[in-house]
């Protein structure tokens, strides 16, 4: 799946439309500050669940970050065991 980024008015996802699938996965934020944003939501379409999407994106979201220079707030229940699971992502994660 293609990984695309957009972002208007203080939210953003990236988001792709897995094979197989008619309906998009997305990692969605809302942006606290210039610096800051909170992954909200995730959400891959039922049939494509299983083949690692969701952490496809939320790959897609840290290196993003680094990118940037942003820091992230996992809100979303995903992001936030991802993020318990990959201490590497600790220089973009925030508590």
């Amino acid at each position: 799946m293609e990984i695309h980024f957009e972002e208007r008015d203080g939210r953003g996802r990236w988001y792709g439309t897995p094979e197989g699938s008619e309906e998009e996965a997305e990692m969605s934020f809302s942006r606290s500050n210039a610096t800051l944003i909170l992954v909200d939501h995730t959400f891959v379409p039922p049939p494509v669940r299983g083949q690692g999407l969701a952490a496809a994106l939320a790959k897609a979201a840290v290196a993003h970050a680094r990118r940037e220079g942003w820091k992230i707030v996992p809100v979303c229940p995903f992001l936030k065991a991802e993020a318990q699971r990959h201490r590497d992502w600790a220089d973009v994660i925030e508590d």
